[in-house]
């Protein structure tokens, strides 16, 4: 698991640190010297993308995800603790439904042909994003909730 937070984390900073880059040489190329390169705006849009779903399991990793702690902070331990798992358990089936048609649509995109129209790269490598995003969101709170029922405290990792 040590590994593939590494993984996660160096992903997403590096795709960030790049893309902003990107980003900002792009700018100073059209206002300094009415120079854009095309290709420029698609990468940054695909990675942002990547970032988005990458990202969203570095947030249930850490526990970080956007969630109302009003309900849970009026209830005692044991319903906390209920409370919690239920929502692990519908966050994932919706990841699961998630990965299923990510999967889909990464099939579809594959069986098409289509590439991105300026970097001519596959679009199902895009597309790839929503599946591996939403698989690796099932990882981290399958083990956040074997945590929970197993009465362990959960650690952050805010720190």
């Amino acid at each position: 698991m040590q590994i593939l937070k590494k993984a996660e984390d160096a992903f997403v900073g590096i795709t960030l640190l790049v893309a902003t880059g990107l980003l900002f040489v792009n700018i100073i190329l059209r206002y300094f010297f009415a120079a854009n390169t095309t290709w420029a705006e698609e990468f940054i849009r695909y990675a942002m993308i990547w970032i988005a779903f990458i990202g969203s399991s570095i947030c249930f990793r850490r526990g970080i995800h956007v969630g109302v702690d009003l309900l849970l902070n009026s209830l005692k331990a044991k319903g906390k603790r209920l409370l919690n798992v239920y929502i692990n358990i519908l966050a994932i089936i919706f990841m699961g439904f998630l990965v299923k048609f990510g999967v889909d649509l990464v099939m579809f995109s594959m069986s098409t042909g289509q590439i991105t129209p300026s970097l001519k790269i596959k679009l199902y490598w895009i597309y790839l994003a929503i599946p591996l995003g939403a698989a690796l969101s099932i990882l981290h709170i399958a083990i956040n909730t074997i945590q929970i029922i197993r009465n362990q405290n959960i650690k952050s990792e805010r720190s």
